[in-house]
């Protein structure tokens, strides 16, 4: 990426705050220096820093967050809630401008064979967990609202009507639905599930909100759910309209940023 001189300088900033970072007893002991960029991320800036044998990456929050339909607070709520089962790397430090977490050694989910049995077994002991972690302080997200918010963005720009109605219907249809609303990643990609000695982490949860519960898994597999995925029968119709969604929000999340 290009130099940014307004991330360099938060980037400092965080550097230049090590002890407010809440790290185990002796784990750091001096100042941090950026090692390196991390590539990959389309949100975010991310580098990697270390000294000793300390690791830590600092993600520079985007500046158009708010745009993005991001809210750092309730990414903050969502990542407190989820430190305690292991599911999300350890938040050292966080402004609004900034997020430091423990890097985590590990490989990324290689999504030619996340289908085999042992990685859906995997994810779908990951999922439960998240899941069963409850957040009465946070409100479902109403799925018309959040496209709407991209939708309204896009105001005088050549924009394919058909295509925004048919998300909003399908947004319309999941929220009128009966259904428990539970913490969900919202963008869980191969890219975005690191597999660790200690076993799975999902990263990068600026868009997690409480949504429905099968959101993640057509995030990740897409309509054609692997065996094993969920335990109950799904409704078919509620699947499409599910899949229809996600790559909406991807249509009109590429389209803001462009």
């Amino acid at each position: 990426m290009t130099s940014n001189p307004q991330s360099m300088k938060l980037l400092q900033q965080a550097l230049a705050n090590w002890r407010q970072w809440h790290t185990d007893s002796g784990a750091l002991t001096s100042q941090p220096a950026m090692v390196r960029e991390l590539s990959g991320g389309l949100t975010n800036r991310s580098f990697l820093v270390a000294s000793d044998k300390f690791k830590a990456v600092v993600r520079i929050n985007a500046t158009n967050s708010a745009s993005l339909g991001i809210d750092r607070q309730r990414e903050r709520v969502i990542l407190e809630l989820l430190q305690p089962i292991g599911a999300v790397p350890k938040v050292l430090f966080q402004t609004d401008d900034v997020l430091v977490s423990a890097f985590c050694e590990g490989q990324l989910w290689s999504s030619a064979d996340s289908r085999s049995s042992d990685k859906v077994a995997a994810v779908n002991q990951m999922l439960q967990r998240i899941q069963g972690v409850e957040a009465p302080q946070l409100l479902r997200r109403n799925y018309v609202a959040y496209c709407q918010h991209y939708i309204d963005q896009l105001e005088g720009r050549a924009v394919n009507e058909v295509l925004t109605q048919s998300i909003l219907e399908a947004a319309a249809a999941i929220d009128g639905a009966q259904w428990s609303a539970v913490i969900c990643h919202h963008d869980l990609v191969a890219e975005n599930i690191l597999l660790t000695p200690q076993g799975l982490i999902f990263i990068d949860w600026e868009y997690a909100a409480l949504g429905h519960p099968l959101l993640d898994l057509v995030r990740l597999y897409g309509t054609d759910l692997p065996v094993g995925c969920v335990t109950s029968a799904v409704d078919d119709d509620i699947l499409k309209q599910l899949a229809i969604l996600q790559h909406g929000m991807d249509d009109l999340w590429s389209l803001i940023q462009t």
